[in-house]
């Protein structure tokens, strides 16, 4: 059974668990670091945990070893599901690390509890394609809650695409959480704003179709620590703290590991466990409700 937590159930299909979205106004604000960093640990942690890869960049999948810009011939993706074209089983891939050279599967070793919906380059078309059919909004939704049994994962993670379009509409419609994520700038602050604005409006327009998900929480990627690197961003890093309240999630600073990381094809909890990213990610999962269960992290 899924464990007690501060994050909500979806309204339309409450045998489900959490669904986390991770959403920005921008490209390259540690969107999919977080959103991995999240579904790694908390699979590390001894829970069952689906991650949806829907970014048009695919970058969530090519960590775990599955590139969606070279799909295999025949290999299911979410866009097929989206499309009506696979099951959500039939584009599940085990979540997985690199240890060694080479592209086959004994490569990698696969990560218990940690499952992926296979991301793919395709998605880039989705926006279009979702018009074509007025219940193409809904095609997350009633994936999750007609293909998903009761108890089946502990936590279900979505990464976006920096925009929204049909797609992220179609994905607000699945969640329940949404994490706005930005970097310490007065553009991104304004744009997480006005994003949460967005998102009530949407919940809103939709609720009566099961829609629920709000602007749970906040975060911060590349926050600054002290003045040598510009007592402005700290300024602007305090005003966040002002306007989020406690809906700000521990900050995350730069770090080289993070993209050590991912040209590795490893989290960054096993790329380098000593990683400020790591106990920031596991205080974070403490926040959401997911303690440690196994003493793996």
């Amino acid at each position: 059974m899924a464990p007690l937590s501060p994050l909500q159930r979806p309204r339309y299909a409450p045998h489900l668990p959490p669904v986390l979205l991770g959403m920005n106004r921008a490209g390259s604000v540690g969107k999919t670091t977080v959103g991995h960093s999240i579904g790694v640990q908390a699979a590390l942690r001894g829970y069952n945990v689906l991650k949806a890869d829907a970014d048009l960049q695919s970058d969530m999948s090519y960590w775990h070893g599955y590139d969606g810009d070279f799909v295999p011939k025949g290999a299911p993706t979410i866009h097929d599901v989206m499309l009506g074209r696979a099951k959500l089983d039939d584009a599940i891939v085990p979540g997985r690390t690199r240890i060694s050279s080479g592209d086959g599967d004994d490569a990698f070793r696969v990560i218990p509890g940690l499952h992926l919906v296979r991301g793919d380059n395709k998605m880039s078309q989705a926006d279009s394609e979702l018009t074509m059919d007025p219940r193409g909004v809904f095609w997350l939704q009633l994936a999750l809650k007609s293909q998903i049994q009761a108890d089946q994962y502990d936590l279900i993670y979505i990464d976006c695409p920096a925009s929204l379009g049909r797609l992220s509409i179609s994905l607000l419609l699945a969640a329940t959480d949404v994490i706005v994520c930005m970097k310490p700038t007065r553009k991104e602050m304004r744009g997480a704003s006005a994003l949460a604005v967005a998102i009530e409006e949407i919940r809103s327009e939709y609720q009566e179709f099961g829609a629920s998900a709000t602007a749970s929480y906040y975060l911060i990627n590349e926050a600054k620590s002290h003045q040598g690197q510009g007592a402005f961003y700290l300024e602007l890093q305090q005003e966040a703290e002002e306007i989020f309240g406690d809906k700000l999630l521990p900050y995350i600073g730069s770090s080289v590991r993070v993209p050590e990381a991912y040209s590795a094809q490893e989290p960054v909890a096993i790329w380098d466990p000593k990683a400020p990213l790591v106990p920031t990610i596991n205080g974070i999962l403490d926040t959401f409700g997911f303690p440690d269960k196994s003493g793996a992290v």
